[in-house]
């Protein structure tokens, strides 16, 4: 069994919510609703999520997970950022701290050498 976590492309396309509870509803125009089921039958796992969401019996409830659910994303994705940026600047503080010593030590080397 894999234990590699999937990867999202960042420049995948993604319904809007409004759109996806006008399609749930049947009130999308007739070129929405052909451009969003093909990109449905494009992506396997989208396809599956609208068929979960055609399940539930109110649109009303769709939209609070839906809400919820990317709400969760936006938290995970910022403790995440978090993580990076922490993980990114000790190592950054360590050499400037190891730059700044060495450069202190031959300033003094070099004053020492000239006394007589």
């Amino acid at each position: 069994m894999s234990t590699n976590k999937p990867q999202i492309p960042l420049n995948k396309p993604v319904p809007d919510n409004s759109v996806v509870l006008e399609y749930l509803n049947n009130v999308l125009g007739d070129e929405e609703k052909r451009e969003l089921e093909e990109l449905l039958t494009e992506d396997e796992l989208m396809g599956d999520a609208m068929e979960g969401l055609k399940q539930l019996k109110d649109g009303h409830e769709a939209a609070l997970i839906s809400n919820q659910l990317n709400r969760m994303i936006q938290e995970k994705i910022r403790k995440r950022r978090k993580v990076k940026l922490k993980s990114i600047s000790f190592p950054l503080w360590i050499i400037l701290l190891i730059t700044t010593l060495l450069l202190l030590m031959l300033a003094g080397y070099v004053i020492i050498s000239k006394l007589p």
